[in-house]
């Protein structure tokens, strides 16, 4: 009896467990995709926020291998999110659920938990979008996270890698709640969304075990997605721009979510996926900054799938979108109470109650629990080592300092594997730790600090990407002389790049810590006591005059009743 009782118990929390995951971690992130007739130097890129917060955020480098005809490979549990540890703490055990291997796979960055570029120059971002709940399913094998990996050992191309994401779904089944992924290469630039079978496939039926369409962004155009889906009509016949699974309109029909006799057209998104948006307003942002002519005309609850950008876009200019906080718009979380005095722009995000009414903050685009922003850029002719580049860094966007590390390197810095460290585990040795100290001490004066610590941020940052032609034409040179030298050059490139960052992170932190201690502000050779902004005690005077704060004001006279 007490057993069950345990068991039953143990299923409840299990069952709480997932809905939290599913509720918190995963309506998160935020993809941009653009292709290369849209930027600036003829790359495509593809961007994830990490938003999900208690996300393993070490890095590794996955060798290609060769493996004998018939080889099968035992997939490993690969969750989403760790609970703020280091996933080998928690996971990758073995599932007892094996699928064909291929006889040569692609070596490829990878986070512990998505695959991000591979050594032919296939790239991906990623964001969660939900979607109907009957929809999900318990018996297949595979989620995005295994997909994206598969995706980058075994697609030469975008479209190879959508394929192979596609195809091993259909066979072996999506077990994962509604996913987007962004996949480029140096021609295209693709958006993929999945979602699964419904509860009752099992693997061996005869139907596909996923539900999946691919769209290609046009070249001049943007995409985007923030945990709502981004596709709308499929073109059934343009195999140019559309790739999808089997069934999905019949499935749609079958199950009374369209009804063609009505006259209107299908949509993946409104009649099939019904994703949830937790901030379209995200993907408007992305489109407004791209294009301002078009911001007065978007709707942000009807927004197209992707719009033309107004001038080519550099790498640059996409990470400043990713660090943006509705800057300068009537949304701009840089000012009002929530701000404190020092226009703080993050928030710490659920739901509210005031008034006897539940609100939730709304959402920006460089989310406080962001734990790394990736930035894919692919290109096509170039040497193929330099095809495929990953600019990474740990916390939120806004403190990110991006780091460049080609698909080509050997073996990644320490301080982004072994020595990383995790929720639980400090280490100055950390690259995570630097950035999120530097990160969280900024919250005390957000607005001057950040100035502060852009001025930093761009001594090694900008240099690393106005660097970046000098260092891949050196590389050049020296892979045609010895194509292994040339490797190991740009290895050591990102392997010293890495140190140095880190260290300079935390000469940042020092530096902050001086220069604000104790609430001073020390510049200019002299110790200021800077007080309050005068916008700020406004808004106290005017909405907090009764408090006991204010009551101790000279000059204070109670308000008459």
């Amino acid at each position: 009896m007490m057993r069950s009782v345990y068991r039953a118990f143990m299923i409840a929390c299990a069952a709480a467990l997932a809905l939290m995951v599913f509720s918190v971690g995963t309506l998160a992130c935020t993809s941009i995709a653009l292709p290369p007739g849209s930027t600036t130097d003829g790359s495509s890129f593809a961007t994830h926020n990490a938003d999900s917060g208690a996300t393993p955020y070490e890095m590794h480098k996955v060798p290609a291998a060769e493996y004998a005809p018939g080889t099968m490979y035992e997939l490993l549990t690969v969750p989403q999110m760790s609970n703020g540890l280091q996933l080998y703490k928690v996971a990758l055990q073995p599932t007892g659920q094996f699928v064909e291997q291929a006889e040569k796979t692609y070596g490829y960055i990878k986070s512990s938990i998505f695959g991000y570029v591979n050594e032919m120059g296939v790239g991906i971002g990623e964001t969660t979008i939900s979607g109907r709940r009957e929809l999900s399913n318990q018996n297949g094998y595979l989620d995005i996270t295994h997909l994206s990996m598969f995706a980058m050992e075994r697609g030469a191309t975008a479209r190879e890698a959508i394929q192979v994401m596609g195809s091993l779904a259909e066979k072996y089944g999506y077990s994962d709640g509604g996913e987007e992924l962004t996949v480029i290469d140096g021609k295209e630039a693709w958006i993929f969304e999945i979602i699964g079978p419904g509860p009752l496939w099992q693997v061996g039926d005869k139907e596909p075990g996923a539900f999946w369409v691919a769209q290609r962004v046009k070249d001049g155009y943007v995409s985007a997605s923030a945990n709502t889906p981004a596709i709308r009509q499929i073109e059934w016949d343009n195999k140019d721009e559309f790739m999808y699974s089997p069934g999905i309109m019949e499935y749609a029909i079958a199950n009374g979510w369209y009804d063609p006799s009505k006259g209107e057209p299908f949509e993946w998104r409104l009649h099939f996926v019904r994703g949830s948006a937790p901030s379209n307003r995200r993907i408007w942002r992305v489109f407004s900054l791209l294009n301002p002519d078009l911001a007065p005309t978007l709707d942000e609850n009807n927004l197209p799938f992707q719009v033309p950008v107004k001038e080519k876009v550099s790498a640059q200019q996409v990470l400043e979108i990713h660090r943006d906080h509705y800057d300068g718009t009537e949304f701009d979380l840089h000012k009002g109470i929530g701000a404190g005095p020092w226009g703080n722009p993050r928030r710490y995000y659920g739901t509210v109650k005031a008034d006897g009414k539940s609100y939730s903050f709304q959402r920006i685009i460089s989310v406080r629990n962001c734990e790394y922003l990736t930035l894919v850029q692919c290109r096509e002719n170039v040497d193929p080592a330099l095809k495929g580049l990953l600019w990474f860094s740990p916390v939120c966007p806004d403190a990110a300092w991006m780091l460049p590390i080609y698909a080509s390197v050997t073996a990644l810095n320490p301080t982004y594997r072994e020595e990383a460290g995790d929720h639980f585990d400090f280490s100055r040795k950390s690259i995570r730790w630097a950035v999120g100290s530097l990160s969280t001490y900024m919250n005390l004066k957000y607005t001057p600090m950040y100035a502060d610590m852009c001025k930093f941020r761009d001594k090694y940052e900008g240099a690393a990407f106005r660097n970046q032609k000098a260092v891949e034409t050196a590389a050049v040179e020296i892979l045609k002389q010895d194509r292994d030298a040339g490797i190991r050059f740009l290895t050591d490139y990102s392997w010293k790049l890495a140190d140095s960052f880190r260290e300079a992170i935390w000469e940042t932190v020092d530096y902050l810590m001086w220069k604000y201690d104790m609430g001073f502000v020390t510049e200019n050779g002299k110790v200021n006591g800077k007080g309050y902004p005068a916008e700020w005690i406004d808004m106290m005077f005017k909405y907090d005059f009764g408090s006991s704060d204010v009551r101790g004001w000279s000059n204070y006279v109670a308000p008459t009743k």
